[in-house]
């Protein structure tokens, strides 16, 4: 597939206004929602448009909570791109999952276009479901077959006239984000389809969200690779610390808090002698050095806070409700 277009892309016109100088063009921008069951994709294809890591990205899925927001602009096409990664599609078992699925549907309330990720070969009852109610709403939906990079493509062939069924798409894309290959024909076909109006953000920002955020989520990212099967889910990180240098060579310091649901979990994540932790720090520590560009000193905590992904007032301390 590389150099050739796809048949659902082939033939697509220049993005408009693309003949004139990009001084003298109307700018366009948009939102645009990241949408998919766990594990789909979504947050890899965040990272690897904007450039920087915002979202994290693990073989676990259910990795992403929150509506994370990434920033594209593009002077040469006058554009500003939005994009909204979202927890990922699936039925709640109990309250924080239930707080994620309502996380994803609002992320999807007042955007320009909804990029419907799929690597899968059957849609569930879900997902037909969301994808009647966004035909019948504004934003323009595209399907977005990922991983292709993982799939034959007799298979994969199979899989997009499964899909092209379900509901008449404005768009059907094949891409990697891993190898890159569609981004480029992605990426035209939302630009062709955002309104003119003026950017919503200044064109050097890549995210509106702040450092400790970020740094949190590359915490539990950490915990996410360095733990067993069940214990990530049970993991919360909050930045409770974040001292900015005050000398040439100091480093950023920042200490954090991993908070588990039993004391059992707690044991697992320290680890013996304290070597799991230390794994998790360091592993940590590297992807916000490569955040910030600088060196950092993480120090780690770890509390137990029972049954906290079930308990209501929980979910709000933690920024998971309002």
């Amino acid at each position: 597939m590389t150099g050739e277009p796809h048949p659902s892309t082939a033939g697509r016109s220049s993005p408009p206004g693309a003949d004139e100088p990009p001084a003298h063009r109307e700018p366009r921008a948009g939102f645009v929602a990241l949408i998919g069951r766990p594990n789909a994709g979504k947050s890899t294809l965040l990272n690897a448009l904007i450039g920087v890591r915002l979202a994290a990205v693990t073989h676990k899925a259910q990795t992403t909570r929150h509506r994370i927001p990434g920033f594209l602009t593009d002077d040469e096409t006058a554009t500003q791109i939005v994009f909204v990664d979202t927890p990922g599609l699936l039925d709640p078992a109990y309250p924080l999952q239930e707080a994620m699925m309502r996380t994803a549907r609002s992320a999807i309330e007042g955007v320009d276009v909804v990029a419907f990720l799929v690597d899968h070969d059957q849609p569930s009852p879900a997902e037909r479901t969301l994808l009647v109610e966004l035909a019948a709403a504004d934003p323009e939906v595209l399907l977005v077959l990922t991983k292709i990079d993982q799939v034959p493509e007799a298979k994969l062939a199979a899989r997009e006239a499964t899909w092209r069924e379900v509901v008449e798409w404005d768009g059907i894309h094949r891409l990697s984000a891993v190898t890159g290959d569609g981004l480029d024909a992605l990426l035209t076909a939302v630009r062709e389809r955002l309104p003119r109006q003026p950017y919503f953000y200044p064109e050097d920002d890549l995210t509106d969200l702040n450092l400790r955020f970020i740094a949190a989520e590359l915490v539990r990212e950490a915990c996410y690779e360095e733990l067993g099967k069940e214990v990530p889910y049970s993991v919360h990180v909050n930045v409770d610390e974040w001292t900015e240098p005050r000398e040439p060579g100091e480093k950023t310091a920042i200490r954090a808090t991993i908070y588990v649901e039993r004391e059992s979990q707690k044991g697992i994540v320290i680890g013996e002698g304290g070597r799991k932790l230390k794994a998790i720090g360091t592993r940590a520590r590297r992807s916000i050095e490569a955040l910030l560009e600088s060196a950092v000193y993480l120090s780690l905590w770890v509390k137990v806070r029972k049954k906290w992904s079930r308990r209501e007032a929980d979910l709000r301390h933690f920024g998971y409700k309002r």
